[in-house]
C-alpha cells in the first residue's frame, strides 16, 4: 500500500499526489523486485461494491474533476449552499478544486509523460487493450514513431474473435508477463475488467507496475480516433462534457456523475471525517472554502 497523503471518497483511499510525483514513484518501483497494482478510479468506479478491490492498489490516482470536486467539498460542513458554491467554483475558481487532490490523472494527462519518463530510464513497457475501431499493434507503432527511445516489449489485443478478453487471452498475457518481465504493463480494458484481471495477475508475478488504462488508447495521442477536449474545456474540468458532445451515446454513463455528487452531499452531511493523513489516519486539517 501507499505511504502518500490520502482521501477516502466513499471508502476508497485516493492518494493525494501531483502527477510528477507519482511518474516518480512509478519510475522507481518499475525498477524493484515485486509487482504493483495502480487504479485510476472516476465516478463509475463508485457504482456498486469495488472499494476493497481498489484498496488493494499501491497506488489510487483520481481520474477526473468529480473526485477533485468531491475531496475539496468533503472539507466543509456538507451544507446545500456549500455544495452548490463548490459545484460552481469547478468552471468559475477551479484552482480551488487542487486544495485538495492536486491533479487529475486522465489518460493523455498522465500516461504520456509517464511513456516519457520510461523512455528516460529505460523502463520496459507491454500494452493490453483493443483500442476503439483500432488495433492495439498500431497503437505500439504510433507511440514507437513519437517516442522513439520507448522500450515497447510486447502487446496483446483486448478481445478474441468472440469479442471479449478470454482465458485464452488471460493465459497467454501471463506467460508473457512471467516470460519478459516489463517493468510497466498498460492494460485497458474498462472498470472493473482491467482492475479484477491485474487482482488475479498479481500474486502470479515477481516484477512490473501494472496499470488499468481504461479508454486511454483510444485517444488519437495514442494511434485511435477519439479527440482530446481542448484545452480550456480540461481546465474548466468539463472534459465529461466534450464527450458527451462528440458521443451523446455516453448519456446513460454521463448519469453517475449526479449520481456521484449526490452521494458526496448524503455522505458529507452526515458528519462523516474523510479526509485522512497516512495510512496510520492522522487527520490533516484543511481550511474550508
Amino acid at each position: 500500500m501507499s505511504n502518500n497523503v490520502r482521501v477516502t471518497i466513499l471508502g476508497v483511499n485516493i492518494d493525494a499526489i501531483t502527477i510528477e510525483s507519482a511518474i516518480n514513484k512509478i519510475i522507481q518501483r518499475s525498477d524493484q523486485p515485486g509487482a504493483s497494482f495502480v487504479v485510476k478510479p472516476y465516478v463509475e468506479f463508485f457504482r456498486g461494491d469495488h472499494a476493497n478491490l481498489l484498496n488493494s492498489a499501491w497506488l489510487c490516482l483520481p481520474d477526473g474533476v468529480a473526485l477533485q470536486w468531491a475531496a475539496y467539498y468533503q472539507t466543509t460542513k456538507g451544507t446545500l449552499w456549500q455544495l452548490l458554491k463548490t459545484l460552481s467554483d469547478i468552471v468559475l475558481r477551479p484552482a480551488r478544486l487542487h486544495q485538495v487532490l492536486p491533479d487529475r490523472f486522465a489518460g493523455t494527462n498522465f500516461t504520456w509523460p509517464l511513456l516519457e519518463a520510461a523512455a528516460v530510464h529505460n523502463r520496459s513497457v507491454y500494452l493490453v487493450g483493443s483500442p476503439l475501431y483500432g488495433d492495439i499493434k498500431h497503437t505500439q507503432k504510433t507511440l514507437g514513431a513519437a517516442i522513439p527511445e520507448l522500450n515497447i516489449i510486447g502487446t496483446l489485443p483486448g478481445r478474441d474473435e468472440s469479442g471479449h478478453f478470454s482465458p485464452h487471452l488471460e493465459s497467454r498475457l501471463l506467460a508473457a508477463l512471467q516470460e519478459l518481465k516489463p517493468d510497466i504493463v498498460l492494460i485497458g480494458l474498462g472498470f472493473p475488467r482491467q482492475e479484477e484481471l491485474i487482482a488475479r495477475l498479481l500474486p502470479q508475478l515477481q516484477h512490473g507496475v501494472l496499470i488499468g488504462e481504461g479508454g486511454t488508447f483510444d485517444y488519437q495521442l495514442f494511434g485511435g480516433q477519439r479527440r482530446k477536449a481542448p484545452r480550456i474545456w480540461q481546465k474548466l474540468g468539463v472534459e465529461w462534457l466534450w464527450r458527451l458532445l462528440l458521443e451523446p451515446s455516453r448519456i446513460k454513463r454521463q448519469w453517475a456523475i449526479p449520481q456521484f455528487i449526490w452521494q458526496i452531499y448524503q455522505f458529507t452531511k452526515s458528519g462523516s471525517k474523510a479526509y485522512h493523513g497516512d495510512n496510520r489516519h492522522k487527520h490533516k486539517r484543511i481550511k474550508r472554502p
